[in-house]
C-alpha cells in the first residue's frame, strides 16, 4: 500500500525532474545569439558579485555541468521514489540519454551544433549530481541512526 506521503513524494520528484528537463530543453533551443547573450549577462553578474573575470568558454562549461549535475540529482531521486533499491548507474545511463538527446535537438538551432566535449561536460555533471544525492542519503540515514541510538 502507497502511502500519502509516498504519493506526495513521488509526484515531486517527477514534478521537479520535468522541470529541468524543460529548461534545458528551452537552454537549448536558444538560438547561438541568444545563448551569447546570456552568457554574457552571467559572466557579467559573476564579475560585479565576485569581481572574478572569467571566460565566457568557462561559465558556460560550468553551466552545463551544473545543469547536468541537477539532472543526475534528481533523476537518481525520481527513480528511488518508485523503487528505493534502484541502481544509480542506471540512472545515470537514462540522464545520459538525455544529455545525447539535448545534445542532438541543437543540430536543429541555428548556430548550435552536437559537441562531444559538451556532453563529457554533462556526463561530469551527471555523475557529480548522483554521487551528491547518494553522499546526502547516507548522511540521512547516519543521522537518523544516530537520533535512534
Amino acid at each position: 500500500m502507497i502511502t500519502k506521503k509516498q504519493k506526495l513524494h513521488r509526484a515531486g520528484s517527477l514534478m521537479l525532474l520535468a522541470t529541468v528537463m524543460v529548461t534545458i530543453f528551452c537552454l537549448s533551443a536558444q538560438d547561438s545569439t541568444d545563448s551569447a547573450q546570456v552568457s554574457g549577462s552571467v559572466v557579467s553578474w559573476l564579475y560585479e558579485l565576485l569581481k572574478i573575470d572569467l571566460p565566457d568558454g568557462t561559465v558556460r562549461a560550468i553551466a552545463h555541468c551544473c545543469e547536468f549535475a541537477a539532472l543526475g540529482f534528481l533523476t537518481l531521486n525520481a527513480l528511488r521514489a518508485f523503487r528505493p533499491r534502484f541502481k544509480p548507474l542506471l540512472s545515470v545511463v537514462f540522464a545520459f540519454l538525455y544529455a545525447v538527446t539535448d545534445e542532438i535537438h541543437q543540430l536543429f538551432v541555428p548556430g548550435r551544433a552536437f559537441q562531444l566535449i559538451d556532453l563529457a561536460i554533462d556526463l561530469t555533471g551527471i555523475v557529480l549530481g548522483t554521487i551528491a544525492f547518494i553522499l546526502l542519503i547516507k548522511i540521512i540515514k547516519n543521522k537518523n541512526k544516530s537520533l535512534c541510538s
